[in-house]
């Protein structure tokens, strides 16, 4: 059975796991709170933007934190409720695009990791999502994501494959990346085994390699502060040589709330 192709994470949820078993979830989850006490955070109430299959907002919800996921996509969305029902934990979800962010309550820290933010493929849509996580975060709340870099992108470290005929899941991913719009097309193609046959399934992804100016640029439409940038996992500062950046940034802790 084959597919058409379809935009990012329409189809992928029920595999997604899967594919992404080697992922060191834990280990993220542990650096963001050793830049959450290094930025003075105590943080409660914590939200998952672009959470995906909620495995990130899952291991929150472990370790005691009150959690929100937020993802546009129905088919990820379904696999993260079906895993909290599974084992247990209060964590609300709610299907919305993060550039029209609107939330019911207030957050102590927002997340948005795994290079969710390079999917907006236009700075007015950068500008728009971290306005919204403004909106959403006490004064003083933290607003911790990562960025891949140009250099990521240009060195198509999406051009993967695995096809060994034992998994049940298998891929072949083509990137190409322009370097006058600075943007990064993935055509993946997916092969799932069922009982009698194998499904074939197709996506294109799109993702925009930001600069430094750009992403400071938008923070600071946004009324948020940056506290600082890191080299993806560490706590050195970003060199031409990082992949990946962690940024940390704030809401004023003395900005007044609306009534």
């Amino acid at each position: 059975m084959d597919t058409e192709v379809a935009a990012a994470y329409t189809q992928i949820g029920p595999i997604y796991d899967q594919l992404m078993a080697a992922v060191p979830y834990r280990a993220w989850v542990d650096y963001v709170e050793l830049l959450v006490r290094r930025h003075g955070g105590r943080p409660r109430r914590v939200l998952d933007l672009a959470c995906g299959t909620g495995n990130v907002g899952l291991e929150f919800a472990r370790r005691g934190y009150q959690v929100t996921g937020v993802d546009r996509s129905a088919s990820m969305l379904q696999e993260a409720i079906r895993k909290a029902q599974e084992q247990n934990l209060p964590v609300s979800f709610f299907q919305q695009d993060m550039r029209e962010l609107r939330l019911p309550e207030y957050f102590d820290l927002v997340v948005c990791l795994y290079d969710s933010l390079n999917y907006l493929l236009e700075w007015e849509g950068l500008r728009q999502t971290l306005c919204g996580v403004h909106a959403c975060l006490q004064p003083g709340g933290l607003f911790i994501f990562d960025l891949n870099t140009e250099l990521a992108l240009a060195m198509n470290l999406f051009t993967q494959r695995n096809l060994d005929p034992k998994r049940p899941v298998r891929y072949d991913w083509r990137s190409e990346y322009n370097p006058q719009t600075r943007i990064c097309r993935v055509d993946m193609t997916f092969y799932v085994d069922h009982k009698e046959q194998t499904e074939t399934l197709r996506e294109v992804h799109y993702e925009r390699a930001y600069t430094q100016r750009e992403v400071r640029q938008a923070l600071r439409a946004a009324k948020l502060e940056l506290l600082a940038m890191y080299d993806a996992y560490t706590f050195h500062r970003p060199t031409e040589q990082s992949d990946r950046i962690y940024y940390v940034a704030r809401r004023d802790p003395f900005e007044a709330m609306p009534l």
